[in-house]
């Protein structure tokens, strides 16, 4: 049994995938070792294949290699949770990588820690220019750092991205749950269908995951979500049914399950906002928000954005206000 599988979402990433899979290929043998590191090509056309193919040959113990049939980011997911060998697992997508020197520590420990889930740092990398952008922490309480905090003791304070996941095998494939497929912001059920029996997470201070912005077509760019806004409410609606039958459990669990679906409620005022100034985008988020507030309850009421607090406070008449301020903040971002 392999310590660690991680599987590689590799759809049309030539140009990324030596940089992902080189991150991964440490000098000790003993933590090569301990890595199953499945590479499925999702149905692309170009020499992703060939490039993996190097490394399957470098490191036959290690690295495999599947073409499939395109079904999705949520296909090859559901695909690496049931050929998995390793006690845990992490998805690392194909134009990303990690950050080989911390490796090692995180493969330690694993080796020594018995925690559901270990929520490491990650970093945000600027596309072209390599330039680091930001460090997002797992959580905003030092004190929880080096030890396993418990899911139901009020410690976990925020939702677990993810870049910063790090989760038992024997979680997800219990969980009972398929991830979508053919659709893209399927993260957000990753993070989330696997909770009801997670015990607890280790919070580790290492910035593992370096996750890749600005790449043209990126699914959470405003303008895809413009373009697959059907899939991110289909991704929205799966969630919160996942919510509705939740079995009996501690609310402060319930609760961190509804702080998963209220960052895809986030999203959709994102969505509506990026349409600007038509009244019919006031209208949808009218009846979009409200549906919310009566079907989810519980969903509806997770959101502590001020924005969200107050557009609802306004009938939501002021999206043309948040529009604008949009387009400004856009603008100091190209400067």
């Amino acid at each position: 049994m392999k310590l660690l599988t991680i599987v590689i979402p590799a759809y049309n990433v030539e140009a990324y995938i030596d940089r992902c899979l080189s991150s991964m290929c440490l000098d000790d043998p003993a933590c090569m070792d301990q890595l199953e590191i499945l590479v499925v090509d999702d149905g692309g056309e170009d020499r992703t294949g060939e490039i993996a193919a190097g490394y399957c040959e470098r490191y036959p113990e290690s690295i495999f290699f599947c073409h499939k049939d395109n079904g999705g980011h949520g296909s090859v997911i559901n695909y690496g949770i049931k050929r998995a060998r390793g006690r845990y697992f992490k998805v690392v997508d194909g134009d990303d990588w990690l950050n080989s020197r911390e490796l090692p520590g995180l493969l330690d420990l694993l080796a020594r820690e018995p925690a559901d889930i270990v929520a490491s740092a990650y970093r945000c990398v600027e596309d072209e220019s390599g330039r680091l952008l930001s460090v997002k922490k797992p959580t905003g309480c030092e004190e929880n750092y080096g030890h396993a905090v418990s899911f139901d003791s009020g410690q976990v304070d925020q939702v677990i991205k993810m870049h910063s996941m790090t989760i038992k095998t024997s979680l997800l494939q219990g969980m009972g749950q398929q991830i979508d497929e053919h659709c893209f912001y399927v993260d957000a059920e990753y993070i989330a269908y696997p909770i009801p029996l997670a015990k607890n997470v280790y919070y580790d201070a290492r910035e593992i995951y370096c996750y890749r912005l600005g790449r043209g077509g990126q699914s959470m760019s405003l303008k895809s979500m413009q373009k697959n806004h059907r899939m991110h409410r289909r991704v929205f609606d799966s969630l919160a049914a996942f919510y509705e039958r939740l079995p009996d459990m501690s609310g402060i669990r319930r609760h961190y399950i509804a702080c998963c679906c209220a960052q895809l409620l986030e999203n959709e005022f994102q969505i509506y906002i990026s349409m600007g100034n038509r009244f019919s985008s006031i209208d949808r988020l009218r009846r979009f928000d409200c549906g919310v507030r009566l079907e989810h309850p519980a969903i509806y009421g997770a959101t502590d954005k001020k924005s969200i607090r107050l557009l609802r406070v306004c009938n939501y008449l002021i999206l043309p206000l948040a529009y604008l301020a949009l387009r400004i903040k856009k603008a100091k971002a190209f400067r």
